[in-house]
């Protein structure tokens, strides 16, 4: 396959991230899933599919930084301190794990809705249609998870 959509690429992903260095990551992926695809003979616009391709990995990043932050966010709730912004962010990052381990003591339900409202970002009507329940039953998992995250981080 030819590289020769790669500058244009990496000049588009670019202006787009603000980021030459992300955009050379962006188009680098881009090109190592195109490849990975077994059926390239049916592929028609390679152009399009790379551009395609490495937006999705862009939207995939932010989604994930997003998730991350909120993630961080939450566990400020749980162990808040006065520390300075680098360090607590440091801390917070190395405290993920534990609150990983903490949600995966809990029971299923509790759980995927705390995940949902808290580091997705759902609403709790949205999170109470996605796992088939009540408004009022999503209410009483987020207020149980905090309070469980509470008692064993204290």
């Amino acid at each position: 396959m030819s590289t020769h959509f790669y500058s244009e690429l990496v000049n588009f992903f670019s202006r787009s991230l603000r980021d030459r260095d992300a955009a050379h990551d962006v188009v680098q992926e881009s090109y190592a899933r195109v490849l990975a695809q077994e059926s390239q003979a049916a592929i028609l616009d390679m152009r399009a599919l790379l551009f395609r391709t490495g937006k999705n990995i862009a939207i995939d990043a932010a989604r994930t930084r997003q998730a991350e932050g909120r993630m961080l966010d939450t566990l400020t709730l749980i162990s808040p301190n006065e520390t300075p912004c680098l360090e607590r962010t440091v801390i917070a990052r190395q405290g993920l794990r534990q609150l990983a381990n903490r949600l995966g003591a809990m029971p299923r339900k509790r759980r995927e809705a705390f995940i949902l409202v808290r580091i997705y970002g759902f609403t709790h009507a949205e999170a109470a249609v996605h796992l088939e329940t009540t408004v009022v039953s999503i209410e009483k998992h987020i207020v149980r998870a905090i309070c469980t995250l509470l008692e064993r981080g204290a």
